[in-house]
């Protein structure tokens, strides 16, 4: 995007030039980012070793806190399971990939509209918990307002959609090396607003699908990579080209002139006899054609390069993006839980308000990325209340449970949650028992 900073960093300018020329584009190793993240963007084995040396500074075993992360992965991981399996069995009935049969009847055509809506609800709690932020509808219409210069002009038509939610995760500045006339075309490296992650979900109307590629009863999740803030248009269906100014040009100028031409010798087609005249005739047709076979050209180069541009940027489609998405919300969840819990035991042994749990925690990862992460601290502390890590006082104050006593905690509910299990398939069992039963 050819982006021309204000005062306000979060409002962007453009500078479209006609005679641009774009060279490279690049993502820094440590970009900046243009907005305040949400999400922990460190590796989950990282952030892991990470915390246990901070344990290890503050004079605690290094063994016992490995096991204390390990016993806490392995519930969080274990609770997940079955919210994961069902969301994916539900997905799996409105799956476009899908090639398996089902055995139930699939003849209601209210059944896909009720699935998908179900999904999606599902599918928004997924990106919660994976830290994804869901624009808004006016958010996504002002980013449709205008095409990037690195992109292409595009028309999107949201009357297709009978639902569709776009989700976005790591703003951060790309570099793009342009070269523009006004410039001599001099090499200038300028800042481009990205979302590194950007997942659009979506189904059709039964209208929109009798002309698309898509069915109306499938519910769509695709994923996409270092998309430009102003691009988002690119990547929905039901979009069509919009050609710039000089495109157009391209295509009327010689049809005008041809028309001007045809127009002047007219007035001379009596004393040229029928040799000149044809001759004058088959100039126009000429004229005619170039410019209809520009018009083609013109618009498979868009076809083109969109295509390309799709090629490289997806990086997944359906139930592929929807097993990726619930792995990242469940490392979310663990790293969440794991630096709460960390920052109320070291920091805050008697105990912290949640503003000052946030503060701890919001402070230490930006120590260790270098620059600033919203935590979700109620999150987090619903969770580790939930798991009996964490005790509120009447003052709403949390104390971290000391660490032998949060192993053993958590080796409770791991052995309840395994007892669980076992009560559940012994109920199924008898169940299928008795159904067998004459």
């Amino acid at each position: 995007m050819n982006a021309a900073r204000t005062n306000n960093p979060d409002v962007i300018t453009e500078d479209r030039s006609f005679y641009t020329l774009i060279e490279t584009e690049r993502i820094p190793d440590r970009p900046e980012h243009w907005a305040r993240e949400h999400f922990i963007p460190i590796a989950r084995s990282d952030w892991r070793v990470l915390m246990t040396d901070l344990a290890v500074e503050s004079g605690l075993s290094h063994d016992v806190f490995e096991e204390f992360c390990a016993l806490l992965d392995t519930l969080v991981h274990m609770r997940s399971y079955h919210d994961n399996a069902e969301i994916s069995e539900n997905y799996s009935q409105v799956d476009p990939d899908g090639i398996t049969e089902r055995l139930t009847d699939k003849s209601d055509p209210t059944q896909s509209v009720q699935l998908g809506k179900l999904v999606l609800k599902q599918l928004d709690g997924i990106m919660v918990r994976a830290n994804y932020q869901k624009l808004s509808r006016q958010e996504l219409l002002e980013a449709l307002k205008n095409a990037s210069e690195f992109g292409m002009p595009m028309t999107a038509d949201f009357s297709v959609f009978r639902r569709v939610g776009v989700y976005v995760r790591g703003k951060v500045i790309g570099k793009r090396v342009r070269r523009r006339l006004s410039n001599l075309y001099r090499r200038e490296e300028i800042d481009v607003p990205l979302f590194q992650r950007l997942v659009i979900c979506f189904q059709l109307t039964e209208q929109a699908a009798t002309s698309d590629s898509h069915r109306h009863e499938c519910l769509y999740i695709k994923s996409f990579k270092n998309i430009p803030q102003h691009d988002i248009d690119m990547l929905l269906p039901g979009t069509r080209v919009r050609m710039s100014l000089i495109d157009r040009g391209k295509i009327v100028l010689p049809t005008l002139s041809g028309l001007v031409i045809l127009t002047f010798r007219l007035f001379f087609v009596v004393s040229m006899g029928l040799f000149a005249f044809a001759s004058l005739l088959f100039t126009t047709t000429g004229y005619a054609a170039k410019s209809i076979f520009g018009y083609l050209r013109t618009k498979d180069k868009y076809q083109h390069n969109l295509t390309k541009n799709l090629y490289y940027q997806n990086l997944g489609n359906n139930a592929g993006v929807l097993q990726q998405l619930q792995n990242e919300a469940e490392v979310q969840e663990i790293q969440e839980c794991l630096l709460g819990y960390t920052m109320l035991l070291l920091n805050h042994p008697t105990g912290a308000t949640a503003r000052e749990l946030d503060d701890s925690a919001e402070a230490f990862i930006q120590h260790a990325v270098n620059f600033p992460v919203d935590f979700e601290v109620d999150d987090a502390l619903r969770k580790l209340v939930q798991l009996n890590l964490v005790s509120v006082d009447e003052t709403r104050r949390y104390v971290a449970t000391p660490l032998a006593d949060g192993i053993t905690h958590l080796q409770v509910r791991f052995s309840e949650l395994l007892k669980g299990y076992s009560r559940t398939i012994s109920r199924q069992d008898n169940d299928e028992h008795l159904n067998q039963e004459p």
